[in-house]
């Protein structure tokens, strides 16, 4: 029996996107002001990374330049009686740079199972109708972003940015490293080369991706997961339908799960890098990426 949709629930779902709650966790309030000495010369600081990080989420979240960040904040202090000053936006661009996040993220979490994909994200450059009506006069820019993401909660887990040549397999000892416990990695056919099965197979993890269309049955050891997932490709068919449903009987189907994240971070934050410097660009995608945790946590408390 197919299932009705409720549209005075959806429609009022609809009208409480716009409905804006504003909290300030005391927490960010408290430790507003630096309280650490600065080790290098000069002033030590005035404005704790907790509060930078703080100013740098509403700017993303609400989509603000760096001088209306500045003037919002001070705005919403006003009107919630907070006695804090709030940086300028020229120190909140400077100590931005400098905001020291991980790009592991809630290590303290057991997690089995690891997918992991990475996509690409725009610097600068010409939008896509400018470049299809009068072709491209300024190089494009792009930046390669990797996550990895928990299969069953689909936390980001991992995010860092680095350039286009850079593969997703770079990273898959660092992670393991980091995640102890994890006992499956689900990744796209880049991961079908022999020093990563080697790898997994010392460290009993099962890394679960498609053999390439060009692959033989092999005799180590650290390949026999990769022979018996061709072999049961082959018994299926062999065909492209017999390989989407190996991907549906073998689990690998699940790798939807990172390829949603990725939707979900350019839905929130479109693809556009709005740094410029890759150290900040780097700060940027892991913040983002922070913020989308806690999101999906407060979804969960709430829901």
């Amino acid at each position: 029996m197919s299932h009705r949709r409720d549209w005075s629930k959806y429609n009022k779902s609809l009208i409480n996107r716009g409905d804006l709650t504003f909290w300030i966790h005391e927490k960010a309030l408290k430790l507003w002001k630096a309280r650490r000495k600065k080790h290098s010369k000069g002033a030590p600081f005035r404005y704790s990374d907790l509060a930078i990080q703080t100013a740098m989420i509403v700017k993303y979240v609400l989509k603000l330049s760096y001088r209306a960040l500045e003037g919002y904040l001070k705005y919403l202090f006003k009107i919630l009686g907070i006695d804090l000053a709030v940086p300028c936006y020229t120190q909140i661009c400077k100590r931005m740079k400098k905001l020291d996040l991980p790009r592991h993220l809630r290590l303290n979490r057991a997690v089995r199972h690891v997918v992991i994909d990475a996509t690409g994200l725009k610097v600068y450059g010409e939008g896509e109708w400018k470049v299809k009506k009068h072709g491209t006069s300024k190089r494009r820019v792009w930046r390669k972003m990797h996550l990895a993401v928990d299969e069953q909660t689909q936390e980001i887990l991992f995010a860092d940015l680095t350039g286009e040549h850079v593969c997703d397999t770079t990273f898959v000892p660092e992670i393991m490293e980091k995640r102890k416990g994890v006992k499956k990695v689900l990744m796209d056919g880049v991961a079908d080369v022999e020093r990563l099965y080697k790898f997994a197979w010392e460290s009993e993890i099962d890394i679960l991706t498609p053999p390439k269309k060009t692959a033989i049955k092999r005799r180590e050891p650290w390949m026999k997961n990769r022979t018996n997932r061709l072999l049961e490709i082959k018994g299926l068919g062999g065909d492209p339908q017999a390989k989407s449903l190996w991907g549906k009987l073998s689990g690998y189907s699940k790798r939807v799960t990172v390829e949603s994240a990725i939707a979900r971070w350019k839905k929130l934050f479109t693809g556009h890098l709005e740094s410029r410097c890759d150290t900040r660009q780097r700060v940027e995608c892991k913040l983002k990426s922070l913020m989308i945790n806690k999101m999906n946590e407060f979804k969960t408390v709430t829901g």
